[in-house]
């Protein structure tokens, strides 16, 4: 979870990455791996989908929502 951010990193709000300015889709619990949580993003029109996760960077290249939540 991102607690030091003036951004507000729930579903349905926009955030920047860098120079992106990406879309909350879902927030997704990593219990077990002492990661942070990952977030699941979209730009603007949805055509693509990214899997953030704080201090680890941001993974693109995603076809679905689904792909960037299975992804590990």
């Amino acid at each position: 979870m991102i607690r030091n951010s003036t951004q507000t990193w729930e579903p349905g709000e926009t955030v920047k990455v860098g120079f992106l300015s990406l879309r909350v889709l879902a927030k997704q619990a990593t219990p077990g791996d002492y990661m942070p949580d990952a977030y699941v993003l979209t730009n603007k029109d949805a055509s693509n989908f990214y899997r953030f996760v704080p201090h680890n960077g941001l993974q693109g290249g995603f076809r679905s929502m689904a792909d960037a939540l299975a992804h590990n």
